[in-house]
């Protein structure tokens, strides 16, 4: 019986890494084909003043992209992503969330994103 458990522990754990690999896989498809790479790079790192999204929390990067989805954000940005965040499902942004949240480290430093940018608390 506790083998059986145990082999049923492992088993779930394995299928889940497998669901989530195939989502952040997922992700990063739409991430490349939409062009999200021109300002935010290739995985997310940031170009020149466009923030990292690199490892930041995927909850957080989707929350602000239904934000965005809805017309509301807290960037300076806005004009420019809305388009992009209402041409995702909400499948398409748990999927870009998770790439990114996965392509990253989440230390403290390498989640701030400068003022400007930001254009207010988000």
């Amino acid at each position: 019986m506790r083998v059986d458990i145990l082999l049923l522990t492992l088993l779930l754990s394995l299928f889940a890494n497998g669901a989530s690999k195939a989502l952040e896989d997922m992700g990063e498809k739409i991430y490349i084909s939409m062009g999200c790479y021109g300002c935010h790079g290739v995985s997310g790192e940031g170009v020149n003043d466009f923030p990292k999204l690199a490892g930041r929390p995927a909850g957080y990067i989707a929350e602000r992209l239904r934000e965005l989805k809805r017309g509301i954000g807290h960037t300076s940005r806005k004009e420019m992503m809305v388009p992009y965040a209402r041409a995702l499902d909400s499948r398409q942004i748990e999927a870009v969330s998770a790439f990114l949240s996965s392509a990253g480290s989440q230390s403290p430093e390498d989640l701030e994103v400068p003022e400007d940018i930001l254009g207010g608390d988000i």
